[in-house]
């Protein structure tokens, strides 16, 4: 009965967490400084179809279709599972680029509505 009341406490306060980091997942906070770290050395020098710089990456993201794949958009608000950011297969060189925590981060910001904020 004691286990059973702690992996209830525990997975409450796991959901807890869960909660606070997709609350507190802001664009220029969070996401742009992940793109900063790691992705505008490409985007947009050699993919110029996406320019992933401050000031210019929310713009060329939300509601915006994928160059590649036109049928999809970027980033669909409150849709990570939609948004081809988060979905399209990398480059096998780049598979490992973004950190599991970083991915989450860019999930937890486009389920909460990829304000831009």
């Amino acid at each position: 009965m004691l286990v059973a009341a702690a992996a209830v406490a525990g997975a409450a306060l796991a959901v807890s967490l869960l909660d606070a980091r997709e609350a507190g997942a802001r664009f220029a906070a969070d996401v742009q400084p992940i793109f900063d770290a790691k992705c505008v050395s490409c985007h947009p020098v050699a993919y110029p179809y996406l320019d992933l710089r401050r000031g210019r990456s929310y713009d060329e993201l939300v509601r915006v279709n994928a160059e590649t794949k036109p049928a999809f958009y970027r980033v669909l608000p409150g849709r990570p599972e939609l948004s081809y950011l988060l979905t399209h297969p990398p480059d096998s060189s780049l598979r490992d680029l973004l950190t599991g925590d970083e991915q989450a981060t860019i999930a937890a910001w486009i389920r909460a509505g990829a304000r831009n904020d």
